[in-house]
């Protein structure tokens, strides 16, 4: 649970500073959490047991490093986000990704909130969710 909220996380505040996706694929609003599926697909046999593999995907010829996907301001960002967030317990990680307004609980409010699993929460929903936090952060300070 844990590293999808992470993955989450890092696309969310990529999309904020950068207005890119740091991912392709597209975030979905399940019943209990954001998930990116893949991340889920590759990693959900280790449940709450230390991940001790690398993703796989099947479809990759030959898995990249992050150093060569990706440029310096990105793995910058990464770092900064994973520094930021590496201590937090997933059920912390899971309250903040729940919060009222929260580009996951927008959506699941909209559609129901009912079981549906490939309901795609909006990149902009989420980069102006995340724009909205850093602006009460500024103002906080």
């Amino acid at each position: 649970m844990k590293i999808i909220k992470l993955v989450y996380l890092a696309h969310g505040w990529h999309l904020r500073l950068t207005e890119n996706p740091l991912i392709r694929e597209r975030v979905e609003a399940w019943q209990y959490r954001p998930v990116v599926r893949s991340v889920y697909d590759a990693f959900r046999k280790y449940g709450k047991r230390p991940i001790k593999d690398e993703a796989k995907t099947g479809i990759e010829a030959k898995m990249e490093t992050l150093e060569e996907m990706a440029d310096n301001e990105t793995i910058q960002s990464l770092d900064n986000i994973w520094e930021f967030y590496r201590d937090w317990t997933p059920w912390q990680l899971s309250e903040l990704t729940h919060e009222e307004g929260s580009p996951w609980y927008k959506t699941w409010r909209q559609k129901g909130m009912q079981i549906y699993f490939g309901v795609v929460i909006p990149d902009e929903t989420i980069r102006n969710y995340y724009a909205e936090r850093s602006q009460e952060d500024k103002d906080d300070s």
